[in-house]
């Protein structure tokens, strides 16, 4: 009798406890699960950080990429068969004031022979972050276009705007999308001269897209507001939650493990510092040091792995995405001496 008392003590241990680890294991799932769906799915655009802010400017860079009247919808396939939307601005010609290879039969009566238009072969793509779309990049393009007289192409990155998709690539998949839209610009013009400028989660795809072997038609990239890597980022993330139910490190595999089961690809993998350390792309890193949620400690992580010529500039008092809207002076002068320099010298 007091053996079948034992076991069946046992028995119903064994059952809280299983019930316990499931309850727990659910509990798991359902807390990965809404992290997941927050950073990990694309939703409807949300506002910038730091509130209404600086949305006057970001609201007159997308009105001017969307009213540009040379502005083109273009569209690229992934290498997973998924459809990506860019918008294209090409800029006006470069006029020559006299063109050499006209005879003296073509001569003007002032004896000068006519200018010749020839097409301007530097490009700009500029890549927003996350939960925006191509058009949030507005205001950066504007500058390369007015003041630089570039071509700009502005991708919509997988998940976001007219892409396809429903996930967030963190910088993995979407360095992949990059490199085709960089076959797009090649058989475009094979004699360009392309900067890659990030913002944020476009930083990551930007970095991560330099860590591969790229021609050297890609002369320069600028990343502002960049991780690290993904899963770092996601772990400061869940760290200043009030009430986390697992430890960081434990939350942050469960995480991986569902991107993994519902993205296909592993989180661990999204991870610019590793990219940056394999580059030879000349980098410019930028970080707002009021940044409230990529840490800025990151950018001198980045900065001191990377493998490539680089620069950097910290920019006081600017929030997430922010750098540009509060000291565009000193931001727009800064990317200037870089392509400037001797390594690039593209503007």
């Amino acid at each position: 009798m007091a053996e079948k008392t034992g076991k069946g003590l046992r028995d119903a241990a064994g059952l809280v406890l299983l019930t316990g680890a499931c309850a727990c294991t659910g509990a798991v799932i359902g807390a990965a699960g809404h992290f997941y769906n927050t950073y990990m799915t694309p939703g409807r655009p949300v506002p910038r950080r730091g509130g209404k802010k600086f949305e006057k400017e970001f609201a007159e860079g997308s009105s001017w990429i969307k009213n540009h009247p040379q502005r083109e919808d273009v569209y690229i396939r992934a290498d997973d068969g998924l459809q990506m939307h860019g918008s294209y601005i090409p800029a006006e010609p470069v006029m020559l004031e006299e063109n050499p290879a006209a005879g003296p039969e073509s001569a003007s009566e002032d004896g000068k022979t006519p200018a010749q238009s020839v097409p301007e072969h530097r490009f700009a793509v500029c890549v927003h972050g996350f939960a925006d779309s191509s058009d949030g990049m507005g205001l950066y393009a504007a500058v390369y276009y007015d003041r630089y007289g570039m071509n700009v192409l502005l991708p919509d990155l997988r998940g976001h705007g007219r892409s396809d998709g429903d996930y967030v690539g963190m910088g993995y998949d979407d360095s992949r999308d990059i490199l085709r839209w960089i076959d797009w610009i090649l058989e475009k013009d094979p004699a360009a001269q392309i900067v890659l400028h990030g913002v944020s989660l476009g930083a990551a795809a930007v970095l991560m897209t330099t860590g591969y072997s790229l021609p050297k038609q890609v002369v320069a990239a600028v990343a502002d507001s960049s991780y690290t890597s993904a899963m770092d980022l996601y772990a400061s993330v869940y760290s200043r939650v009030d009430k986390k139910l697992l430890p960081v490190s434990a939350m942050m595999e469960a995480v991986r493990a569902l991107v993994m089961v519902r993205a296909g690809y592993d989180l661990a993998k999204a991870s610019p510092i590793q990219a940056a350390a394999c580059s030879s792309t000349p980098t410019l890193f930028i970080q707002g040091q009021e940044d409230d949620f990529v840490p800025p400690r990151m950018m001198p992580a980045l900065y001191k792995a990377a493998s490539c010529p680089k620069a950097f500039q910290w920019i006081p008092e600017a929030g997430h995405g922010q750098a540009v809207n509060a000291d565009p002076e000193t931001y727009w002068a800064r990317i200037e001496r870089f392509l400037h320099a001797g390594e690039v010298d593209v503007i």
